[in-house]
């Protein structure tokens, strides 16, 4: 058997199968493949920050999944110009190409995936918008602040309409010991329905958009922003929705708070 045959036949055994299934498959044939991936693009990306200059970083922002690769120099141009960022002293990166979804796992897209969450713990990543089912996975990962720690009321009340919640005990549950457990036997508690809605999670890869009434602890991570001037002009997005979001432990709050609130303009 070919090795094309040999994919379209386990692409036939996998049909219906759910996320879990689809995730086994790709670690068990391409884990090698996509460490050397992971590896090329942390290199790459550290080449040209060291080629291209060796000024900090003002903002480091993600526009993840925007699908308008060739908008970065804009979006930079832009931003740098309505913050008046020294660029004497201080450059912006704000990255429109990357992509992520959990129902199209490749070498690359996991390679994005770990890229994200290795500048989130260098506390490199300032700032991140995604469409809603991918702003959604990474809350439910926490990697989000809650708004209440980044702006005052009155931004809050200003943009009420416009906040995006997750629930804070189905974050909790999801970092929980009895979770954990639920990965290694796949027993849970039927009676919980955040281990419910986690058992389906795990299945799916999808995070539920769960109403705001039914959170037990509703916490503002995201501002809707498909509105944006910015990103209609830039064709960002185009005919999604999109939420963004401060990085929980970014170390320039106050650029990310302004890159904020450049694209809710």
């Amino acid at each position: 058997m070919s090795l094309h045959d040999e994919i379209k036949e386990q692409q036939k055994k996998l049909k219906g199968q759910g996320f879990k299934a689809h995730w086994e498959y790709f670690w068990e044939y391409y884990k090698i493949h996509t460490f050397v991936a992971i590896a090329a693009i942390i290199l790459l990306t550290i080449l040209i920050k060291d080629i291209t200059n060796n000024k900090p970083y003002a903002l480091y922002a993600v526009l993840l999944n925007s699908n308008v690769p060739d908008t970065q120099q804009t979006f930079e141009s832009d931003f740098t110009e309505y913050a008046q960022i020294d660029t004497n002293s201080y450059t912006c990166f704000v990255d429109t190409s990357s992509s992520y979804r959990t129902d199209a796992i490749n070498e690359m897209t996991i390679a994005t995936s770990e890229k994200i969450m290795a500048n989130i713990s260098a506390k490199e990543l300032d700032v991140m918008a995604a469409d809603t089912d991918m702003f959604r996975y990474y809350a439910y990962q926490d990697v989000y602040m809650d708004l209440r720690d980044a702006f005052d009321q009155a931004f809050l009340d200003k943009y009420s309409d416009k906040i995006c919640y997750v629930d804070r005990k189905l974050i909790d549950y999801i970092s929980s010991e009895e979770y954990q457990s639920f990965m290694l036997n796949g027993e849970y508690d039927k009676n919980n329905k955040y281990a419910v809605m986690a058992a389906e999670i795990y299945n799916t890869g999808i995070y539920p958009d769960i109403p705001v009434s039914e959170m037990e602890d509703p916490v503002p991570v995201g501002l809707y922003i498909e509105d944006s001037s910015a990103i209609k002009e830039n064709n960002a997005y185009y005919g999604q929705k999109c939420i963004i979001g401060v990085i929980i432990n970014t170390g320039r709050l106050d650029t990310a708070k302004q890159f904020v609130e450049f694209l809710l303009q």
